[in-house]
C-alpha cells in the first residue's frame, strides 16, 4: 500500500502576482535535490502578502490543472526575489514507476503552500534509482510473530553507493483511512551499491494486532537525513482480520463469611474476659490525600495518527502528514527539518507535542 498526494490548481487559474519564468530546472545530489527558478514577480505588494515556495511533484502524468495523482519530492520556501537556487531535501515517491517531473510554485500562510499560482512541466520522466524488493514476497503470521520472505533486495546505485540502514516493514492499512498501523519490523543493515542479498525469511516479533480487516504490505524502508523513507513496496492481495479483545471480566466481590461464635466461658471461671479496644486510627491516615492536577496532555510525534497530529492547534493538516513521513524522531528540535515546520510554528507548538 503507497499512498499519493493529489496536485490541483484552482478553478481558472488567475494570473498570480508571481510566475515561473523560463529559466528553470532540478538536479538530484543523493538525498536532496537543487532546485532553480527564474520567478517573475508581477505585484511586488501583492507578492509580499503572501508566503511562496517552490514544489517539485513526481506525477502519474504531465500537469494541466486538473487533479492528478502525485508525490511532493520537495519544498523550497522562498522570499521575493527574481532567481533561486538552493539544495533542498528530496523525499521521491516508492517503487520504480515512471513520473512526469512538475515544477510548482505554490503560496500559502504559516508554512503551509496549498495554493497553486503556476507551474511547469519537464520534458523528460523520471524512473528513481533506490533500494528495492525483486521478486517473490510474502509473510506468514503466528500469534505473536510474523515471518518476512523476500526473494532478493537489491541496491542498484553505483558501486560507491552504500544505502543508509533498510528496515522491512509490515504494515495494515485501511481504506477509510490514509495512515497505516506497524505490524513488524526488522532492521537488515546498510547494503553496497551493485549489490543484493538473496532468500530473506525474517522473524520479528509482531507488535500489534489490530481490530478489524485490514490491506497488508510490505515496505523496504531507508534512513536517510530525515529519518526512515520509504523505497519500495509490495501490496498483498488477500486482506487479514482480528477480532476486538474481549475486555476481562470483573471478579465476584468475595462474600465474607459469618464470624465464629466464641465458645462459652467457663462458669469456673472468676474473672471476666475483656474485649481489647479497637486502635484508633492514626491522624496521617484518617487525612485525605490531596489530588495532583493532570498534566495538559500532549500529542507524540512519534507514535499519533496523521489524523491526532492535524488535531493540534495551529498545526496544519499538510505539517502532519510530512511529520508522519519523516518520523521518528530524537529530539522535537528536529521537527525543524519537516517540511512546512518552521522556527516560530515550532516553538508555538512544542507545549503540545512530545515524543
Amino acid at each position: 500500500m503507497h499512498t499519493q498526494n493529489t496536485l490541483q490548481a484552482a478553478s481558472g487559474l488567475s494570473a498570480s502576482a508571481v510566475r515561473i519564468g523560463s529559466n528553470h530546472g532540478y538536479a538530484f545530489d543523493g538525498d536532496n535535490v537543487r532546485l532553480d527558478a527564474e520567478l517573475l514577480i508581477g505585484n511586488p505588494e501583492a507578492a509580499a502578502a503572501q508566503d511562496w515556495a517552490l514544489q517539485l511533484w513526481a506525477c502519474d502524468a504531465p500537469f494541466d490543472g486538473v487533479a492528478i495523482r502525485g508525490t511532493k519530492v520537495a519544498e523550497l520556501p522562498v522570499a521575493n526575489q527574481a532567481w533561486i537556487s538552493a539544495l533542498t531535501p528530496a523525499f521521491p515517491p516508492a517503487g520504480r514507476a515512471e513520473h512526469s517531473m512538475v515544477l510548482v510554485l505554490a503560496s500559502g500562510q504559516d508554512g503551509s503552500f496549498d495554493q497553486v499560482n503556476d507551474y511547469a512541466n519537464f520534458p523528460q520522466t523520471e524512473i528513481f534509482v533506490q533500494p528495492r524488493l525483486t521478486g517473490t514476497t510474502g509473510f506468514s503470521l503466528a500469534e505473536d510473530s510474523v515471518t518476512l520472505n523476500v526473494d532478493a533486495i537489491d541496491n542498484p546505485r553505483s558501486a560507491d553507493n552504500l544505502s543508509g540502514s533498510l528496515s522491512l516493514e509490515l504494515w495494515a492499512y485501511a481504506d477509510s483511512k490514509p495512515e497505516g498501523i506497524q505490524l513488524a519490523a526488522a532492521n537488515l543493515g546498510s547494503l553496497a551499491g551493485q549489490n543484493s542479498w538473496y532468500e530473506l525469511a525474517i522473524d520479528a516479533p509482531l507488535i500489534a494486532k489490530p481490530a478489524g480487516t485490514w490491506n497488508i504490505a510490505l515496505l523496504l524502508r531507508e534512513w536517510t537525513n530525515a529519518g526512515y523513507v520509504t523505497r519500495d513496496f509490495a501490496n498483498f492481495a488477500l486482506p487479514v482480520s482480528w477480532a476486538a479483545e474481549a475486555a476481562p471480566e470483573a471478579k465476584p466481590a468475595a462474600v465474607a463469611k459469618p464470624a465464629a461464635k466464641p465458645a462459652a466461658a467457663p462458669k469456673a471461671a472468676a474473672a471476666k474476659a475483656v474485649a481489647p479496644k479497637a486502635a484508633e486510627p492514626k491522624a496521617a491516615a484518617a487525612k485525605a490525600a490531596p489530588k495532583v492536577a493532570a498534566a495538559p496532555a500532549s500529542v507524540s510525534v512519534n507514535k499519533a495518527s496523521e489524523a491526532e497530529l492535524a488535531a493540534v492547534k495551529s498545526l496544519p493538516k499538510a505539517v502532519a502528514a510530512a511529520i508522519v513521513a519523516a518520523r521518528p524522531f530524537k529530539t522535537l528540535d528536529e521537527l525543524v527539518k519537516v517540511k512546512g515546520m518552521g522556527v516560530k510554528m515550532l516553538d508555538k507548538l512544542k507545549g503540545s507535542l512530545s515524543l
